[in-house]
């Protein structure tokens, strides 16, 4: 009789690395066990500055960012990753009303851009959509 321990990891990952990045440890926690129970595989981030030094961070097709934190600007965060050969897209959540130039951003980039407040099914779309327009950037 062999004693096999239960395996507690989760959900299979369906294969698509998701960054978030977060300065609301409960709502980054709440996401991140969203996303995961979703079957993405997720590296959640407390700060901008996290994200950009974790060398696997590159390897994601997308970053979900809160582009209002007090720790750094998720807009910054972008071209910096870019500036580093990161083509992956991103989802952009902001607070009260997104500003003319986030939206040119956004649109010129490829990124789509949603309220802090979205709903889990729209933002578990939004990164599906995200990840495959990443990968066919890659190609």
């Amino acid at each position: 009789m062999t004693n096999r321990q239960p395996d507690l990891s989760g959900p299979a990952s369906n294969g698509i690395i998701v960054s978030l990045v977060n300065g609301e440890p409960s709502v980054r926690h709440a996401r991140q066990i969203m996303l995961r129970s979703e079957n993405y595989d997720v590296r959640s981030y407390a700060t901008c500055a996290a994200l950009l030094a974790d060398p696997r961070s590159r390897d994601c097709p997308c970053i979900v960012v809160d582009v209002e934190m007090e720790s750094g600007d998720g807009m910054s965060l972008l071209r910096e990753m870019r500036a580093t050969g990161w083509r992956g897209k991103a989802v952009l959540l902001y607070g009260d009303q997104p500003a003319s130039k986030l939206l040119e951003d956004a649109e010129r980039q490829g990124d789509t851009l949603f309220a802090q407040t979205i709903a889990d099914r729209i933002l578990v779309a939004a990164i599906a959509a995200t990840a495959d327009r990443g990968r066919i950037g890659e190609i």
